[in-house]
């Protein structure tokens, strides 16, 4: 799953401006939001939802700019890596949340210790 975040990544690189590409995979964190609420089960705090919600206008709003633009003479297609960016995002958020699932699973320290230490 990590190595096909990282293709993708390196696709919206090629695809995307930096700064585009910094604010849109900010949005990981509302991937692992929404995923820690279906896997782990866990609520989170109005403040928390309010900076959530901030963080998601704000992703919106760089994304709407940036598929407004024409497309550059330099071969970038926005679409291709905004695509890329929101599927590298969903890999991330699910990925962490699913590995801290599977840990908190182990009952025992030293396993929990020997998980953490191969992965």
């Amino acid at each position: 799953l990590y190595t096909v975040q990282k293709n993708l990544l390196y696709v919206a690189l090629t695809n995307l401006d930096a700064c585009v590409y910094q604010v849109t995979y900010s949005a990981k964190l509302i991937t692992t939001a929404v995923f820690s609420c279906l896997i782990l089960g866990r609520t989170f705090s109005f403040s928390q939802q309010t900076g959530l919600g901030l963080l998601m206008v704000g992703v919106a709003l760089v994304q709407v700019s940036q598929v407004g633009e024409m497309r550059k003479p330099t071969g970038e297609h926005p679409l291709v890596g905004l695509a890329a960016v929101g599927t590298a995002c969903v890999t991330s958020g699910f990925a962490s949340v699913y590995f801290e699932f599977w840990l908190k699973k182990a009952q025992d320290f030293w396993v929990k210790q020997g998980q953490v230490f191969f992965f």
